[in-house]
């Protein structure tokens, strides 16, 4: 029983859509045969029945002309007359008052017919079935002074029955080659439409074998499946690029942690040896352990951070800040950690227009830029924000006259472990997460981050973000 189901449940989509392709036209074919066929039927009957009246109408009329008079040696004289009023295939007789035969008109291959007689006072015609054969049978009663009888009209359907049995068969026939017509044309139309399937399929096996290098040919059809094929390669170079960035994190992630662990290992193998005797060694090998420790500690907080931003998710709602009044406070509390360092901030916005971006996400944002500008700038230099409009975002520049960052790396510095000058980096203690910790959190809010030279030198943070609409403000 499970072969036969599994036999009747094809797994391929072109077989699938062969079979709906045929079922669909067959159904429609066979809904349309079976409408047309009732509709000749019926129209057929009704020939046959108005050519049948017509008959017994004339015979009727004939028998009333000859007046009241008739007797049955008329009737036997219209003889010749009735045959050639009668249709082929028809029967007629003449009935006395009683039902007995006086004259019978039939063609000599046509069979006998023997209907029960029933009387009559006006013209009837009526359509039986015997042995699923169609019958018209019609009486007109015939009365004069002479003779009172019926004259009765028996014709059986032979001419209609032939052509629906013909009917039937061509409709039969003609649904069978359109059932296995449509099946193919559905299954050679399927073939064409599944072919970029395939090669999607065969592209995610090429995938799933040996990397995410494989991508989709691009067709020049403008339907769903090429739509797909370009999701799904743009899918793979966003995995690829994801998969890449990955490899790259978990290799500086393991560069950065390896230093300080071997420093430590090396600090502990030395108080193990010599340590526990000496103090002076003692004391340097648990001060540099706890440094190594506290670039330890750092370095997995920024990491932590780094992974906060990537799954933080965006409160919309409240997502609405000055950007005039978070630039401001920022700015008042480095200038008191840092008062070696000149701090301005330069407002060329017309009015107090809020960015679309949470306020602590902000003041994140400005911190890590000035942290970086402080890092890498002499002490006495200046530092300044500017704040501006351009088009629909609101524009926050931050300025330094530090040691610039070269043309080559200005796209890079917002890679995860991406630093300029390592070593200043390391001294400094910084790790390289501080600009991908911004530029995820400014991404979130569909703003952008870029890095610019700063002419003569230093170096240009710029943010841009979303101004905030007129009815969100009002709420």
């Amino acid at each position: 029983m499970k072969n036969w189901k599994r036999w009747f449940t094809p797994s391929s989509l072109k077989f699938k859509w062969a079979l709906a392709a045929g079922s669909a036209i067959f159904i429609a074919f066979f809904l349309f045969s079976f409408f047309q066929y009732h509709a000749i039927s019926k129209w057929m009957v009704d020939e046959e029945e108005n050519n049948f009246s017509r008959v017994l109408d004339e015979i009727t009329v004939f028998f009333k002309q000859r007046g009241q008079n008739i007797e049955l040696k008329d009737i036997y004289d219209s003889r010749d007359l009735m045959k050639q009023i009668a249709e082929k295939d028809q029967t007629i007789r003449i009935l006395d008052r009683h039902g007995e035969q006086a004259l019978e008109i039939r063609g000599e291959n046509e069979p006998a017919f023997y209907i029960p007689f029933q009387p009559v006072s006006d013209r009837t015609v009526k359509l039986i079935e015997s042995d699923g054969r169609k019958i018209l049978i019609g009486h007109s009663p015939i009365i004069s002074n002479q003779f009172v009888g019926y004259i009765e009209i028996i014709q059986p359907l032979n001419r209609y029955e032939k052509i629906m049995k013909n009917l039937f068969w061509m409709m039969t026939i003609t649904g069978a080659a359109a059932l296995i017509l449509s099946a193919l044309l559905g299954y050679l139309m399927a073939r064409n439409f599944i072919r970029p399937l395939n090669t999607l399929s065969e592209a995610m096996r090429s995938i799933e074998q040996g990397g995410f290098q494989r991508r989709v040919e691009n067709t020049n059809a403008h339907d769903e499946i090429s739509e797909l094929s370009q999701i799904f390669n743009k899918m793979m170079s966003e995995i690829e690029k994801s998969f890449r960035q990955q490899q790259q994190f978990v290799e500086d992630a393991s560069h950065e942690l390896r230093t300080p662990i071997q420093v430590l290992e090396g600090h502990l193998a030395l108080l193990n040896r010599w340590g526990k005797k000496d103090p002076s060694i003692l004391e340097e090998s648990l001060q540099v352990s706890l440094k190594e420790l506290e670039r330890v500690k750092r370095l997995v907080g920024e990491l932590l951070e780094l992974s906060r931003a990537d799954r933080e998710m965006t409160d919309f709602e409240n997502s609405k800040v000055n950007i005039k009044a978070a630039a401001e406070k920022i700015i008042r509390d480095f200038a008191f950690l840092h008062e070696d360092y000149v701090f301005q901030i330069k407002n060329e916005m017309k009015q107090n227009i809020h960015a679309f971006i949470m306020k602590r996400h902000l003041e994140q944002v400005l911190v890590i830029l000035l942290d970086n500008a402080v890092k890498y700038s002499e002490p006495r230099t200046t530092i300044e924000v500017q704040l501006s409009e351009l088009d629909e975002d609101l524009v926050i520049d931050v300025k330094d006259e530090g040691i610039g960052i070269p043309e080559a790396d200005l796209e890079k510095v917002f890679d995860r472990f991406y630093r300029v000058d390592k070593a200043r980096s390391r001294e400094k203690g910084g790790y390289g997460l501080g600009l991908a910790i911004a530029s995820k959190l400014i991404d979130n809010y569909g703003g952008k981050i870029e890095a610019k030279r700063n002419e003569p030198y230093g170096t240009i943070i710029r943010v841009s973000l979303k101004k905030v609409i007129e009815h969100i403000e009002e709420k």
